[in-house]
């Protein structure tokens, strides 16, 4: 098996690092949760029954809200200041 260096950070959804961020959870635990579920051979069901369970969306789209809310607000302060 060839190991493939990649920075995996870097391609998780700003809005899931921003679910974690605000948890009491660290990233690593994130990504230690995810490397397990590799290991058990369980992520490809567990990704199936986690994309569609209704709740999650309702999650993302709501912490992406509150994202775009933050940015306008720090754009608008930004403006103003010039």
């Amino acid at each position: 098996m060839t190991v493939r260096k990649s920075n995996i950070s870097a391609r998780v959804d700003t809005c899931l690092k921003r679910i974690v961020k605000d948890s009491e959870h660290t990233h690593k635990f994130a990504y230690e949760l995810g490397a397990k579920l590799i290991a058990m051979g369980v992520a490809e069901e567990t990704m199936i029954s986690i994309n569609e369970n209704p709740e999650l969306e309702k999650i993302i789209k709501r912490t992406e809200y509150t994202l775009v809310k933050e940015r306008k607000s720090q754009l608008e302060n930004e403006l103003r200041n010039l």
